[in-house]
């Protein structure tokens, strides 16, 4: 069973200083996470930024390698 969880924040850096949160709860065995992304779209752009939190290339390559 999957969990999707959508935040919105109010201020440019919102999203940002939550994943840093998160991620020291995760360093403190208080959470799991399993994946994150932070989706921005600047003012004037006519397509969003996504950021990943962990890289689906680099998994890709390193389930290949084995």
């Amino acid at each position: 069973m999957a969990t999707l969880t959508v935040f919105k924040f109010g201020t440019p850096d919102g999203a940002a200083q939550a994943l840093g949160s998160l991620e020291e709860m995760q360093k403190q065995q208080l959470l799991t996470i399993l994946d994150a992304a932070i989706v921005t779209w600047p003012v004037g752009k006519k397509k969003p930024k996504t950021r990943q939190m962990f890289s689906t290339a680099a998994a890709g390559a390193l389930s290949g390698a084995f």
